[in-house]
């Protein structure tokens, strides 16, 4: 019983990164997420729920991102999350994960 409960409000969590479009951070449906143009390059960022709300990965399509990339990766967070009228969730903090970089908290 209490599966469905926890699911509906992750569902909910999720729903409230939605927002209006941020002419800066184009917004398109992409596989696995959307993808985020800087400086010409295009940028994937999905959401996914989490037991603790949701966290946001950033990935680079054309190349793995590095270890180094952790500022770049938190602007492209930080355009998709205004593209949706929400901020990076201030308490987030990146983590790298082999090809981008992971921001627990998502947009808050």
């Amino acid at each position: 019983m209490r599966a469905p409960v926890l699911s509906l409000i992750l569902l909910a969590a999720l729903a409230a990164c939605g927002g209006k479009e941020d002419p800066a951070a184009t917004a398109a449906p992409a596989a696995g997420g959307f993808d985020i143009k800087v400086d010409g390059v295009a940028y994937a960022a999905t959401l996914t729920p989490t037991a603790t709300g949701t966290s946001l990965k950033v990935t680079r399509p054309s190349q793995p991102m590095t270890y180094d990339e952790g500022a770049l990766a938190k602007q492209v967070a930080g355009q998709f999350c205004s593209g949706r009228g929400k901020r990076l969730a201030p308490w987030s903090l990146g983590q790298f994960a082999g090809d981008g970089w992971t921001f627990d908290g998502g947009c808050a």
